[in-house]
């Protein structure tokens, strides 16, 4: 009899995570797992965007949401009785069908769900997030009742071993084990070499980044760091791939600096790779993150990175030279996009063995093991 899985998530917008849960439950093994992806929300929170998961899951997924907060009004009235009503009476009205295991993808929400379920399944979280972000501002009351909420799971996840330690020194009672994101190492090849309307300049060093537009992805600092350089008399063109609540903030940043011929905005794109593997390098201006995918997904394909030290990416890059991880500052940002507009042959040097440290991180690697650990628990 197949193991019956469902995997939790906020709802399906595109970011690294849900990139990473579809590449996960689309290769877990079918004659093994029965496999259900479940949305607390209909939409994303962040934008208008619409999940089109016929599209992106394997056919033999299911998946659903639970509450549709594309109406405003179901919208409130969830989050006002989620906030006064026992958790696990709304979790069995939301929740019909019957779970071996159920995995929170995310922290917020969906661990919360989890954690108040009624089932006798077994539990994983998973932690994509430096906790100390999360963790900072809390009261003593909700920090307890968030280690009362993790006592609950069988395994926590991490996305890298920093992410695993910094939740360590938060609950050191609890124990967490180490799975990177998996990739689809061969399929993100193939798909960079579609066809793109968009020309990059062949004259100029050509940047791309690509993320949801909210604040701790550094875009404002990302900005003004290239005013700066346009002000000493570099060229250079940005790609800049998503979208966000920030977006009108930026572009009005970018107006205001006169760096519309320097800066573009391209929106939500389904296939980024493409423009990742033409351009010169990817900049990640992140103030956190857990395991970047961007930056892991930008090696895969070749293509040199410029990064703050925001977590992980010691880990990703390992022994090989892959581009710069700088000070997690504007000025940090600032000189180390200086340092290759001054000298564009130092990326030939990155590209070298780029590719290799990318294979690491294949997705075969990282199913078994999330396949050992569904044995143990």
């Amino acid at each position: 009899m197949k193991i019956k899985m469902a995997f939790y998530i906020e709802s399906m917008v595109v970011g690294g995570a849900e990139k990473v849960l579809i590449d996960l439950v689309n290769n877990l093994d079918i004659s093994r797992f029965d496999i259900s992806v479940i949305a607390i929300f209909k939409k994303s929170v962040y934008s208008d965007y619409e999940f089109q998961f016929n599209q992106t899951f394997a056919s033999h997924i299911r998946y659903h949401w639970l509450v549709d907060n594309s109406n405003p009004l179901k919208y409130k009235a969830f989050n006002f009785l989620y906030n006064k009503l026992p958790k696990s009476w709304l979790y069995g009205i939301l929740n019909k069908e019957k779970y071996d295991i159920e995995v929170a993808f995310y922290e917020g929400m969906p661990t919360d769900f989890v954690a108040h379920s009624i089932q006798k399944s077994k539990k994983i979280a998973w932690l994509h997030t430096h906790q100390e972000h999360l963790y900072n501002s809390i009261s003593i009351e909700r920090k307890k009742y968030l280690k009362y909420i993790y006592e609950k799971y069988d395994r926590i996840i991490g996305v890298s071993n920093s992410v695993c330690k910094s939740f360590d020194e938060i609950f050191p009672t609890l124990k967490t084990t180490t799975i990177y994101n998996p990739f689809q190492v061969e399929l993100i090849r193939r798909n960079a070499l579609d066809d793109i309307s968009y020309r990059f300049n062949k004259n100029t060093v050509n940047l791309i980044t690509v993320g949801r537009l909210i604040k701790i992805k550094g875009y404002e600092r990302l900005i003004e760091s290239l005013k700066k350089c346009k002000e000493n008399g570099f060229f250079f063109t940005l790609c800049l791939i998503g979208q966000g609540e920030d977006k009108n903030y930026l572009n009005k940043l970018v107006h205001e600096y006169k760096l519309e011929n320097e800066i573009y905005f391209l929106g939500h794109i389904e296939n980024p790779y493409p423009y990742i593997k033409q351009a010169d390098c990817l900049i990640c201006s992140s103030y956190l993150e857990g395991l970047s995918t961007v930056v892991i997904e930008s090696l895969i394909l070749g293509t040199p990175v410029i990064t703050t030290n925001c977590g992980g990416m010691d880990e990703i890059f390992g022994e090989v030279n892959c581009g710069i991880i700088c000070e997690n500052s504007e000025d940090g940002i600032y000189k180390a996009i200086k340092d290759i507009l001054e000298n564009p042959s130092v990326l030939k040097e990155f590209n070298k063995n780029i590719t290799s440290r990318g294979d690491f991180f294949s997705i075969e690697n990282r199913i078994s093991q999330l396949d050992e650990i569904i044995d143990v628990i």
